[in-house]
């Protein structure tokens, strides 16, 4: 059983991988802390952070040291409720041991009487028995779960967790309209690195480990799309990994190609985002980023997670590079480029629906809060 807690301002605590300053990350944290503040204005919230002072100034929010197990347990015991998500926590590809720290903050919560919420995660992969039992064990006791995508539904449903029920919503930035003042910065920016006006090609590259030569097809596709008049711009979400390996596929290139070196916040970057005419890359919120402006993305899924959300806009099997050659991503490109405008109005009708689902999350975030909660 959970305490009720009966305090008059509703307190809850987020975790997460945040305060590392991966762009899709901090835009996850943006996007849940700003939906639970439409939903519930007076709402006070507090999130576990690897950089907590960052943190505390960019989100308004109170912030705790993610590796901090006193002030932890302080920050639990303080919360009416705790949320563990969004993006890909539960998952032991990373390594078990970041797995056992997620499900361990659950435990901690739910020992101390807080109720639990998962809040719209992509779960898996699950590769070891003892992940899939960890999941299954700790997952059976929240009081609520959602889920970005049907594939982590069904993934819950396989390792046999049964309560409470699943509900599929939508990744937390889905739930995002670019501002204004986010375009015009991304503008701003690009003059700046010396892109002039015309059609624009992004690209997001990261680190990856598989046995193809991804940095050569990347460099052919970036290449081909010089060739065709395009200007090409790199995107590193995360840094150092993601400019190192964005510096190996214009290494191989023929032409030159612009890479933004500046670590950038995920505003800036959705502001470049959408500027873009094209989008092609390996990083899910690169891709989201891209969507939000009706930009078409040509995905190369490293992760199941990018396949699936490539899924859920419903674009064409020629647009989700599986295994990654020169011939599949330049056939990709060349379909997204000739089909620009009818993909352009599927996508819009989709992220339609996709921002629906992603607004969904924080009222069923706080239905669970209100109903542990005695009133005053």
């Amino acid at each position: 059983m959970h305490k009720a807690v009966t305090r008059g301002r509703p307190r809850v605590l987020v975790s997460g991988y945040y305060g590392f300053h991966n762009a899709g990350d901090e835009a996850i944290l943006y996007a849940l802390v700003r939906g639970l503040r439409d939903v519930c204005p007076g709402i006070d919230i507090a999130v576990l952070s690897a950089d907590p002072g960052h943190t505390a100034l960019a989100y308004d929010v109170r912030a705790v040291p993610r590796t901090d197990p006193r002030g932890i347990a302080r920050a639990v015991r303080a919360a009416d409720l705790f949320i563990s998500g969004g993006g890909g926590l539960l998952q032991d590809v990373t390594s078990l041991a970041s797995l056992q720290y997620y499900l361990g903050l659950i435990v901690l919560a739910r020992a101390l009487g807080r109720p639990v919420f998962i809040y719209a995660q992509g779960i898996g992969p699950l590769r070891t028995g003892l992940g899939r039992f960890l999941a299954r064990t700790v997952l059976d006791r929240v009081q609520g779960v959602t889920v970005r995508d049907a594939e982590s539904r069904e993934m819950l449903c396989s390792l046999g967790a049964r309560r409470p029920p699943v509900e599929v919503t939508a990744d937390p930035v889905l739930a995002l309209v670019p501002e204004e003042a986010w375009r015009a910065r991304g503008r701003e920016l690009l003059a700046k690195a010396g892109v002039r006006k015309g059609s624009l090609a992004g690209f997001s590259v990261r680190p990856w480990t598989g046995d193809d030569d991804y940095t050569g097809a990347l460099a052919h596709a970036a290449d081909e799309l010089a060739a065709a008049g395009y200007q090409v711009v790199f995107l590193p979400f995360h840094h150092p990994g993601d400019l190192d390996a964005c510096r190996a596929v214009t290494g191989r290139m023929r032409t030159p190609a612009l890479i933004v070196e500046k670590r950038l916040g995920f505003s800036e970057l959705i502001g470049i985002c959408a500027q873009l005419d094209l989008a092609v890359g390996m990083r899910l919120h690169f891709l989201v980023f891209a969507a939000l402006s009706g930009v078409v993305p040509v995905g190369l899924p490293y992760d199941p997670k990018v396949r699936w959300f490539l899924d859920r806009l419903g674009l064409p099997e020629e647009l989700r590079v599986g295994r990654v050659s020169s011939v599949e991503l330049s056939r990709a490109v060349a379909a997204a480029l000739n089909r620009r405008e009818v993909l352009g109005g599927l996508l819009n009708e989709r992220m339609g629906a996709l921002r629906a689902e992603a607004r969904r999350t924080p009222v069923l975030a706080l239905q669970i809060l209100a109903g542990c909660r005695k009133p005053v």
